[in-house]
């Protein structure tokens, strides 16, 4: 969306210039805003015009930040900026109690009581009472409500909602996962409405239900949850919703109970004529695109991390001989309780379509070694399982203790004792199981041949995904360079920005996937004794493509080889040496199974990673 640091006089104006009649309503907002008490002196409220393609402008400048409504129309792309310099630690905006709009304040409404009488359930109860009293207030009070140089004063449309947006905007989202969200809002607004029409058909009278996606849009990208009299509630505050987005936070903002009223507090200097934002958080585009109307070009914080977000959606293969297994273990046994309680049968369970469906994990990645990444490398794990590897991780013990232990965490005991083994199998031997209480426990790898499995499902998964695109991050990445077919702040354009994003993340855990492989052959190369290219020279040549490529490989990826995989191939070879140590045994060798320890490469021990899966 379009900002400036400091735009030239000829593509902005202060919106108080009283020979401007087009702009009389700002100056009747502000004017309404000073006599309840408000203070905002330090500020000015800037509108501006069109901006031009022309990148020879150096007035439009293109920064981290954003905008919520970016209308072209009646000149509605505005912002708020210094009058003058701005010490640190200063309170530049104050806006008294009275000029807010709470959810208390629509629940008091007729309209309101008959809501929260009917105790519907409502998608955003909150945001329900905020629009109930604006849309209430509008309608009954009209021209003589107290809100109304405010209400003068919001959006008439949103247009760069994508909820708003045309069947052509919508198509530059193809293959994103947000078409689906914006579908699902779509509905949820319009589920809210016809239910709040069944118990108020009152509601039809004071708007439509295009009326009502607007209202819930303008509450949604505007209001600030704030703590007011003890209580956590949310409030339409009049002109602190006019800061655009920026980060890292230059302000701060709360309710200051003492003096009855919200404040915005500068948490550094801000030089006059500079623009001043507030920060709407560490978000992925999704959320701004969905929320706000807007996608950041480069969202990143200053620490280079990147919230962008793209779900990964993971199901057992029904033709899986061991789907019912994976299904119980991945679910925690939630899908069996639920049918057990209506005397299903085990096998009329997993027959079912519903518990294919309820079975479906759908995970939020980002470019990141967080808890989402965790769990989706342990879910790959178990969807990877042969029949050993899967009793091995569900059980511990013998039969009987198994029993026992998955009763106690909620599982059935028949899928655990059918066939318990007591060792996986692996490269030359096997190790001793562990049992497991969920799925997201499994932080390190199964085995070498089970963590091959699971990367090789992850890129498949990646590959189909990025299929579902007409483009390619390549071609994306062009389009964006071309201001002219992609105009900045256009829908068009942050269409665009959002599958870009979505489109990175995925190539990074492609990447991942194919260097894991890499890694786990040469591996494999050694176990059976060809050491070219050595562990040690594969994570060199890793290493050398992230310094020299601008980091082509992400250090995430480099730690996941060099020190999981590392791990997991000390493993191997104790296992691999252990085996050799039998079989020479059996074929009355002299049995060196106490020196394996001694004569081992380095130690297996798993907590010698740092933090990466546990």
């Amino acid at each position: 969306m379009f900002k400036s640091h400091s735009p030239s006089s000829k593509n902005n104006k202060n919106i108080n210039t009283n020979n401007n009649v087009g702009l009389d309503k700002f100056q009747r907002f502000e004017n309404w805003l000073r006599e309840n008490g408000a203070f905002f002196d330090l500020l000015e409220l800037r509108e501006y015009d069109t901006p031009t393609t022309d990148d020879d402008d150096d007035s439009v400048v293109l920064v981290h930040e954003e905008k919520k409504e970016s209308e072209v129309t009646e000149s509605e792309m505005r912002g708020v900026h210094s009058r003058a310099d701005v010490p640190p630690d200063t309170i530049c905006m104050m806006i008294p109690r009275k000029c807010l709009i709470t959810v208390e304040m629509g629940k008091a409404t007729p309209l309101g009581k008959t809501v929260l009488e009917s105790d519907l359930d409502l998608d955003a109860p909150k945001h329900i009472y905020l629009m109930i009293y604006i849309l209430w207030d509008r309608r009954v009070n009209g021209p003589n409500s107290f809100f109304h140089p405010y209400y003068e004063i919001l959006p008439s449309t949103l247009k760069n909602m994508p909820i708003f947006w045309s069947s052509d905007e919508l198509a530059g989202l193809d293959g994103s996962y947000l078409l689906e969200q914006i579908a699902d809002r779509n509905e949820a607004i319009a589920d809210d409405y016809y239910a709040i029409c069944n118990v108020a058909p009152n509601l039809g009278d004071l708007c439509t239900l295009e009326e009502f996606k607007w209202a819930r849009m303008c509450v949604c990208s505007r209001n600030f949850g704030l703590q007011i009299d003890g209580h956590r509630t949310s409030a339409m505050v009049p002109h602190a919703d006019m800061l655009n987005h920026y980060r890292p936070r230059e302000t701060k903002w709360t309710f200051e109970e003492d003096r009855q009223a919200f404040t915005i507090t500068t948490l550094q200097g801000i030089p006059s004529g500079a623009q001043v934002y507030d920060s709407y958080g560490q978000k992925c585009n999704h959320r701004f695109l969905l929320n706000y109307g807007f996608a950041v070009e480069d969202n990143r914080e200053i620490d280079g991390f990147c919230p962008n977000e793209v779900p990964i959606d993971l199901t057992v293969d029904p033709n899986d001989p061991l789907y019912g297994k994976k299904v119980e273990f991945c679910t925690c046994g939630k899908v069996l309780a639920t049918a057990l309680s209506d005397n299903t049968t085990t096998a009329g369970i997993f027959a079912s379509k519903a518990a294919t469906a309820a079975i479906v994990k759908r995970i939020r990645v980002c470019v990141s070694n967080n808890e989402n990444s965790r769990l989706l490398f342990s879910l790959l794990r178990i969807l990877a399982c042969n029949e050993e590897e899967l009793d091995a991780v569900t059980s511990v013990g013998g039969a009987g203790d198994v029993a026992v232990g998955r009763a106690l965490f909620g599982l059935t005991t028949s899928a655990a004792t059918d066939h318990h083994h007591s060792r996986i199998g692996g490269v030359g031997g096997g190790i001793l199981p562990a049992f497991y209480r969920s799925c997201r426990d499994i932080r390190h790898p199964i085995g070498l041949r089970n963590e091959r499995v699971a990367m090789m499902l992850l890129l498949e998964i990646i590959t189909r995904s990025l299929a579902a695109y007409p483009t390619t991050l390549q071609e994306d990445v062009k389009d964006l360079s071309d201001k002219a077919a992609f105009p900045r702040f256009s829908n068009k354009r942050h269409a665009k920005i959002q599958v870009r994003g979505e489109k990175e993340v995925l190539h990074h855990f492609a990447q991942w996937a194919r260097a894991a492989m890499d890694v786990m052959d040469v591996i494999e190369r050694e176990l059976n004794g060809d050491s070219i290219p050595s562990f040690e020279a594969t994570i060199a040549s890793f290493l050398t493509l992230s310094h020299d490529n601008d980091n082509v490989m992400n250090d995430i990826i480099l730690l996941y080889c060099e020190e999981v995989l590392g791990s997991l191939r000390r493993e191997e070879w104790k296992k691999s040496r252990r085996s050799n140590n039998r079989t020479t045994t059996t074929t009355g060798g002299k049995n060196t199974n106490n020196n394996t320890n001694s004569s081992s490469s380095g130690s297996s021990n798993n907590h010698h990673h740092p933090q990466i899966w546990c």
